[in-house]
């Protein structure tokens, strides 16, 4: 299912970039961010049901997002290399479409003669407002309500709206939108859009959408799959020994995709052993996988868009198990969630991963083939050893969990970003710094892929410190969505 908007075939310049990303090592050439805003702050308030790790300052959180931008402008020598959210959504008319769906101004408490004028004066001044205060309201979804003052005879020579009072209601507001890898990804053919599987992220797919649109003709975009608009894919009628893949929902974040040059890796639902139950999740003794973000059938369905463009693709299956024996961490399955909370390619033969967890699971080779009507991908290699299959690609695994010290006070939270660091070029990165001392959690991690691998780290050879932005439960490379990097 390919789709190209008729915004992009009208606008299509044949020499336009492409929107594409060949390999998670390739040179970054752009790549899109959102400032946190106000919808944000809801989270912020109440962080369990809006994913969010606890709570911390926004205005922090907007300081430290700055500084990551400037640091990605200065590593990739361009100003323009940053693409904010809000100007790419603002730069094709996509904005408005977007305020007249999520704004709403209730002024029927007015006096029916005063309400038309005052709609068209908020709605004249919405479209006047910045475009990131303008996001800001798309996202919060906010409602403004005009309350009419009480006529008491002081309106006299006066402007009685002057005297009227207005709330202003946030409902079910994005909050992890700044979290731009999830509800998209960019593919060597394009991009897909996905399929969020909680509730409060799954409008954030219909901003991304636009945003896209919006881009188009300064880049060539080509959708080539929206998973957002598939409900249900049974593997089974297309691979008939994958019998234990029991879901059929599609569902599907950018977090668990990374392109690997002539092969493309996609995180997937968990395998259970027979008989394992885990009853604080819904895992009973008849279940064989167990879905954290990304669901097999979703992985399945982009083989048979051929949405990947290259000769292979590996299923990587979460490794939840593993994970489960490491730990006594009651939300285990949160640090797994998404493929990049655990490997990340450094290189061309270098990766950053928790070995333990990518020597303890399996992947499932699909091989293009051509050969059939329905997909065009063949399953030619199921249940491989991750790490097997890694290594025999040429790749050297740094065990990042050695280079923390379990005793610092930081651990948990270090082993929780550590590989979600944003690869720039080959063996340059840009990872999260925890803290300016000399002992810090991450010193011996960076100094290791600095000294002995000869990695770039960036900026000024220390990474990023984002206390405040990662407490929502993410890292640097949740917070970007490359826009091409080839």
């Amino acid at each position: 299912m390919t789709e190209r908007t008729q915004r992009g075939d009208r606008n299509r310049k044949t020499d336009a970039p492409k929107v594409q990303a060949t390999a998670e090592w390739a040179p970054l050439e752009a790549v899109r961010m959102h400032l946190p805003g106000v919808e944000t702050f809801v989270g912020i308030l109440d962080p369990e049901p809006n994913l969010f790790l606890e709570q911390f300052s926004l205005v922090e959180a907007q300081r430290e997002h700055h500084a990551l931008a400037d640091d990605f402008r200065e590593a990739l020598g361009d100003d323009d290399a940053v693409h904010y959210l809000h100007d790419d959504l603002a730069s094709n008319g996509e904005m408005d479409a977007l305020l007249s769906s999520r704004v709403q101004f209730d002024l029927s408490d007015l006096d029916p003669q005063n309400e038309l004028s005052e709609q068209d004066k908020l709605w004249t001044r919405l479209h006047g407002l910045s475009p990131h205060t303008q996001l800001q309201a798309v996202a919060s979804n906010a409602k403004v309500v005009r309350h009419r003052a009480e006529d008491n005879g002081d309106f006299e020579g006066t402007n009685p709206t002057r005297c009227d009072t207005s709330s202003v209601t946030l409902s079910q507001p994005l909050t992890n939108m700044y979290f731009q890898r999830d509800p998209h990804f960019v593919t060597r053919k394009g991009v897909v859009l996905c399929s969020m599987k909680q509730t409060t992220r799954q409008p954030e797919v219909d901003i991304a959408r636009a945003s896209w649109q919006a881009l188009d003709g300064e880049y060539d975009v080509e959708i080539v799959a929206d998973l957002s608009r598939v409900d249900t894919h049974d593997v089974s009628e297309y691979v008939p020994e994958r019998d234990d893949i029991q879901s059929t929902d599609v569902t599907i974040e950018g977090g668990d995709f990374i392109p690997a040059g002539d092969f493309a890796l996609l995180g997937t639902s968990a395998k259970i052993s027979e008989g394992d139950t885990y009853p604080e999740l819904g895992v009973t003794a008849e279940d064989t996988e167990l879905v954290h973000r990304t669901t097999y059938a979703a992985g399945h369905k982009l083989l048979v868009e051929d949405a990947f463009g290259t000769d292979e693709v590996a299923l990587v299956r979460a490794p939840f198990e593993a994970a489960q024996k490491r730990s006594e961490d009651s939300e285990v399955d949160m640090d797994i969630m998404h493929l990049d909370t655990w490997f990340n390619f450094a290189d061309e033969d270098l990766v950053v991963a928790h070995q333990e967890l990518v020597d303890n699971t399996v992947v499932d080779v699909y091989e293009r083939t051509d050969g059939g009507d329905e997909c065009p991908y063949e399953l030619t290699r199921p249940d491989v050893n991750f790490g097997e299959y890694i290594r025999e690609k040429g790749f050297e695994v740094v065990d990042a969990v050695e280079l923390i010290d379990p005793d610092h006070e930081d651990a948990d939270a270090a082993l929780k970003a550590v590989t979600n660091f944003l690869t720039l070029g080959p063996r340059k990165i840009l990872p999260v710094r925890f803290d300016e001392s000399d002992d810090g959690v991450m010193v011996p991690f960076i100094t290791e892929l600095r000294e002995e691998y000869d990695v770039e780290i960036v900026p000024d050879g220390e990474g990023r410190k984002i206390k405040n932005l990662r407490a929502g439960y993410g890292a640097i490379h949740c917070m970007t969505t490359p826009i091409r990097r080839v």
